[in-house]
């Protein structure tokens, strides 16, 4: 999504990223991390008697897999700006595999021309092609002039 300053950007720009398995062991870690440990993702018998017959995955956990599946280069991205029109459109199971795709639908360089508040368009799908989540996705892009330089690993 962010892989160069903003000037470098283009409205239009299109990425789709490679997939991630939703295991139940992605899903227990990210409940350890949260502490969200509802059992619709937890507990196989409880998930059984809701509307989605077993267990989903937590709907930050794939807007989290989203954000790590797509490019935010550190020369580049400065911070979060805001998120709109988010939508969680259909449950992720255990087992799924989810890609993102996003567009850049908007460019507003900041006054002095340092950096631009960039909006890309992201969407999560899985396997099936079907759209899981979605939202606009604000963020403070580096220009040229204040993109940070990377020290080379070792």
């Amino acid at each position: 999504m962010i892989s160069a300053s903003y000037e470098d950007i283009r409205i239009g720009d299109v990425v789709t990223t490679d997939s991630r398995t939703v295991t139940e062991d992605y899903v227990r870690d990210f409940a350890d991390l949260t502490g969200d440990r509802h059992p619709l993702h937890l507990d196989p018998e409880y998930a059984a008697r809701t509307r989605f017959g077993q267990r989903i995955a937590h709907g930050a956990l794939m807007m989290s897999t989203l954000l790590g599946l797509v490019e935010l280069h550190p020369s580049y991205l400065q911070c979060f700006y805001g998120m709109d029109k988010v939508r969680f459109r259909a449950p992720v199971y255990l087992g799924d595999s989810v890609h993102a795709e996003s567009e850049i639908v908007d460019i507003q360089p900041r006054p002095g021309g340092g950096a631009a508040v960039v909006t890309s368009e992201a969407r999560l799908v899985n396997q099936d092609g079907t759209l899981v989540f979605s939202g606009l996705f604000s963020l403070l892009v580096a220009g040229r002039s204040e993109a940070l330089a990377m020290e080379a690993e070792e």
